[in-house]
């Protein structure tokens, strides 16, 4: 989830105004993308982030988002089906989550990492 509903992520200036984007849209937008991938079958969340939930969207769990100089900096938390190549789907997981968060919203992704938290059938 991301740290703050309220943190700004990221913010640009023109002549029509200011945009900032929030760390929970990041979250949402990451979260959505690792979920298309193929191979991952749902989004890991620990137990207090389970409570959580219920006052956040859950597109937001299992991920992490932290944002510096206006580069976010995302964890991925993911259960992915057994028998895959995890080293390709986790690949592919990053290249989604990347292309989605700078093209949509504008935002330069510094890192991305994916923690496979367990392999389901």
């Amino acid at each position: 989830m991301a740290k703050s509903d309220t943190a700004t992520a990221g913010s640009k200036t023109s002549q029509e105004g200011d945009v900032t984007i929030s760390d929970l849209v990041i979250a949402k937008l990451a979260g959505r993308a690792a979920r298309a991938t193929y191979g991952v079958i749902r989004m890991h969340h620990s137990p207090m982030r389970k409570i959580a939930r219920f006052l956040r969207d859950s597109l937001s769990e299992g991920v992490e988002v932290d944002v510096e100089q206006g580069r976010a900096r995302i964890v991925l938390h993911v259960i992915m089906e057994r028998g895959i190549n995890l080293a390709q789907v986790t690949a592919n997981i990053q290249r989604q989550v990347r292309y989605e968060v700078e093209q949509v919203a504008g935002i330069a992704v510094s890192e991305i990492s994916v923690r496979v938290e367990d392999l389901h059938e």
